[in-house]
Formats: structure tokens, C-alpha cells, sequence
């Protein structure tokens, strides 16, 4: 079962995902994110701190998530991603492509002061 935890606030977000993300899970966070990008938001932030394992479908994924994210005007980032989560990124050379943030505060400081 998924352990995802969705919070909306001020324009952000944020989607708490604690578990491994392999080729099993991806499949079904899919449908839930086609869900999240009908909303109105203009950052999204993974939460990955408790993420202790990615398999390619979950660099895939997230790669993925980045990509829609930028084609559609929309900031995307990584929260407080695990150290696995980190050294697998750095490993095949992708964590460049992403914006990453130690708390939820600081991305509300830099992208959304003064939306409101």
C-alpha cells in the first residue's frame, strides 16, 4: 500500500512520499499525480526524506515529474530527499537537474513570497 501524504497550502504542493520507489509503486503513484496536475499549484515539492530506496521507475518517475513540472510553467523540487534517495541521484549523474530544498519553509521564501 502507497504511504503518500498530500498537504496544499499557499499555492504549493507538497506530497510526502515514505517508501521505496520501485517499478510496483511508480505504477500507481502515476494515476494519483495525473490527479495533482488538474489541481492549481505552482510549486511542486516531493518530500523523498523517507524514501530509503529508488529503483530506475523511481528515477524515471521523478525525472518525469521534474519535466511535466517545467513544460507547464510550474516549479518542481525535491524536499529533504533521503541520503539514499541523494547518492542515487548523484550516481547516474541527474541531481543537477533538480531544485532541492532542505524545509518547506525555504521554498515558500523563495518561490512564493508576496502570491498571496
Amino acid at each position: 500500500m502507497e504511504r503518500v501524504q498530500v498537504e496544499e497550502t499557499d499555492g504549493m504542493l507538497i506530497v510526502d512520499i515514505s517508501q521505496e520507489l520501485t517499478m510496483e509503486i511508480v505504477e500507481n503513484l502515476k494515476k494519483q499525480f495525473e490527479a495533482f496536475f488538474s489541481r492549481t499549484w505552482q510549486v511542486l515539492a516531493l518530500d523523498l526524506s523517507g524514501v530509503k530506496f529508488m529503483d530506475s521507475a523511481g528515477i524515471g518517475f521523478v525525472t518525469a515529474l521534474n519535466n511535466r513540472s517545467l513544460h507547464e510553467g510550474r516549479i518542481f523540487c525535491l524536499l529533504n530527499p533521503s541520503e539514499q534517495v541523494t547518492k542515487t541521484l548523484k550516481l547516474v549523474n541527474l541531481w543537477d537537474l533538480f531544485l532541492v530544498f532542505p524545509s518547506r519553509d525555504e521554498i515558500a521564501r523563495r518561490f512564493l513570497t508576496g502570491l498571496e
